[in-house]
């Protein structure tokens, strides 16, 4: 009777979070066309049919991949509240999915359970918060710190997003240290072999992440029948 309650709650709650997120990621989008429409009306310039279009292919060129792979990838630890705040604040990987994972993680939820679901959400608004007050702090007192930082400490940040998502794989592979190992592999084999029978490096991501997922389901499969 409780598990009964507790699905027709969060069916409850993904229908409000769909019908909301749906509303404010389309303000958002709305949004980020809005400065460059006030500069071209301030300035009586207007870019062509034409010029846009070649901008909107440099564009697709360099992230169209990341518009597949990262719903692809994210949305099983961020869920669909998680998603909707996601995509409108950034910052995927480097935070939300790391605060997700610690949420959950901190409050010993199963992995795909409504708890879980409820407790990444959370995680995610509990970033939201935090970053926005630290990125505007140091975009005021940010250029004025940086340049007093040692050489070596200013090359450091380059490794922030491998060593978050590091931490994030080893505590997800904890879970199931066989599968994340074979994952692992076939990521890395993957990564060398692809581009070898001509596969664009653009795409080895979102190849790696689909044999990924295949594996995992058919681990799964064979292990449940186990």
């Amino acid at each position: 009777m409780e598990d009964n309650k507790e699905f027709l709650g969060i069916t409850e709650f993904r229908a409000k979070i769909k019908n909301m997120g749906m509303i404010f990621v389309t303000f958002a989008l709305i949004a980020n066309f809005l400065p460059a429409v006030y500069v071209s009306m301030q300035t009586g310039l207007f870019p062509s049919g034409t010029d846009l279009f070649k901008l909107w292919l440099a564009a697709a060129a360099a992230f169209g991949v990341g518009y597949f792979v990262q719903p692809i990838s994210f949305f099983p630890m961020v869920n669909m509240a998680g998603s909707f705040m996601v995509w409108i604040c950034g910052n995927v990987g480097e935070l939300r999915v790391p605060a997700a994972a610690m949420a959950q993680k901190v409050t010993n939820c199963e992995q795909g359970s409504p708890k879980a679901e409820i407790m990444s959400t959370i995680g995610i608004a509990a970033s939201v918060i935090v970053s926005v007050t630290l990125i505007t702090v140091f975009a005021i007192a940010g250029s004025q710190l940086m340049p007093l930082m040692p050489k070596a400490v200013l090359k450091g940040f380059s490794f922030i997003l491998p060593a978050v998502l590091g931490a994030v794989y080893a505590d997800l592979c904890g879970k199931n240290f066989a599968l994340g190992v074979i994952i692992l592999v076939s990521s890395v084999l993957g990564t060398v072999f692809f581009p070898k029978v001509g596969i664009p490096s653009g795409l080895v991501m979102l190849v790696n992440i689909l044999v990924a997922v295949g594996i995992a389901r058919v681990y799964y499969l064979k292990t449940k029948k186990a």
